[in-house]
This record gives C-alpha cells, structure tokens and sequence, in this order.
C-alpha cells in the first residue's frame, strides 16, 4: 500500500525480489488510476475501509507491506481484522499520536509553504523534492503540470484530514507481527518514531535499511523486499523474540 505522492506501479521492483509469491497492489483513492475517486471526502478511515475489503477477497491472512501514509493504515487494518492479516511490514509510518511526533512536521510546513505561493502544483513539487532529492528533480523535469497540480491536491487533501491525528490502533495491545523499517538517511524523527513504535509492539522488530531515505522502494527494492523475509522471520519465534 503506497504512501503520499505515489502509486502502487513504484512497488514493481520490490515484486521483482518476490519471485513466487502472489502480489496484491492497488493505486489508493486520490492517485494513479484512481485519481478520480479523491476529493475531501476521503479519510484515512476510508483507506482502510478499502484495504480491509481487499483483504476480505483474498483466500488466506496476507502480509500486509505499506510504506509512509500507507503503512499507517496498514496498521489501522491489521488492527481491525487482524484474523485477515499475517503480518505487517510498515516503513515509516506517520503515527502522528506518538510523542516523539514533533508539533510542526518540517515536510509539511514546507508543502504548506509552496502551497500558498503557488497552489497544489508547487506543493507536489515541493513534496518530490524533500523525498527524492536528485530523483525527484528528474521526476519533476518529466512531469506534467495538470497531473502534479492534481497529486497536490490529493496531498494537500490527506494533510488536512483530521483523524491522521486520531489513534486507530494500541501498539500495546496490537498482536500482528510487525516489522517497523526506516532508512538509515531519513529524516530524524521518521527514524525516531518507527524504532520507538517497533519497542512498543509486543511482536514488534526495527529494521534499518542502510543508505536509504524515505522512498527506500524506489531507491532499494531488494533490501525492501527482505523486510518480508525478516517477518517471517519474527512471526516463526517464540513471542516474537529476535
């Protein structure tokens, strides 16, 4: 499950180091083909409606992986019918209601910045560039203005909705195996928050992907991938030692 400012296609290369295993994906109301079915209507609440749903179809509990905005509502799902979920892999996941969230989120006072100079458009821009640096400058060069004015306004939509801040789950009391990642270049406090939350999981693991920034799917599929590998690893012991 993607997170803000992507699609489900980025995780194509994370599936190519799955060989054999059944790979469910699919672009998050607001983004990729199904743009259309964002708005302001859309909450957190409503992806994992969907997410639930699409778990709901499938023959037998699966391993849940999200990755930023998707990761949180993985959990939320997990949380909800954790008879339908195997395990989580959850990579920097926004848990805005933990305490070492801090009060104003860099990433977002700059989204909220380029949006009043220059609408969703800059705030797209301005969101690529803090995520994939160098990347996301060719990713921009590429980009049509009519298709990031519409994923800033997707993003502006998801950072004003309020029950982000609203807890959906108890990490105390949240039993799926869980493996919580973070890149070793991310930003502290997305670092911060997925160890202390993976501490907080009774079967919880952190795992740190060395030389990665936050779109670490992008930038290292194989090592993403291996996160699975680690979960299986945590779910196979007693208590979810490791």
């Amino acid at each position: 499950m993607h997170g803000s400012m992507d699609r489900s296609i980025s995780f194509r290369r994370v599936a190519d180091h799955l060989p054999g295993r059944p790979v469910v994906g699919y672009d998050r109301r607001g983004w990729g083909r199904s743009r259309s079915m964002g708005g302001p209507h859309v909450s957190l609440e409503t992806h994992v409606d969907d997410l639930c749903a699409v778990l709901a179809e499938l023959d037998s509990p699966s391993v849940v992986v999200g990755h930023s905005y998707g990761a949180l509502a993985a959990m939320a799902a997990a949380a909800r019918e954790p008879e339908s979920t195997a395990g989580v892999v959850a990579f920097e996941p926004p848990v805005r209601w933990l305490p070492w969230w801090p009060a104003a989120d860099p990433w977002e006072e700059t989204v909220s910045r380029s949006s009043a100079e220059g609408g969703p458009e800059q705030a797209a821009r301005a969101m690529l560039a803090e995520t994939l640096g160098g990347a996301g400058r060719l990713l921009l060069a590429r980009a049509q203005p009519a298709d990031l004015a519409a994923d800033g306004a997707s993003l502006l939509a998801e950072m004003a909705d309020p029950t982000v801040d609203v807890p959906f789950f108890d990490p105390l009391d949240f039993r799926t195996p869980t493996v919580v990642a973070a890149g070793s270049l991310s930003v502290p406090h997305h670092r911060e928050v997925a160890r202390r939350l993976a501490d907080l999981l009774p079967h919880g693991q952190f795992v740190e992907i060395q030389d990665a920034r936050h779109a670490a799917h992008v930038s290292h599929p194989q090592e993403f991938a291996h996160l699975i590998d680690r979960l299986e690893r945590l779910d196979a012991r007693p208590d979810g030692a490791y």
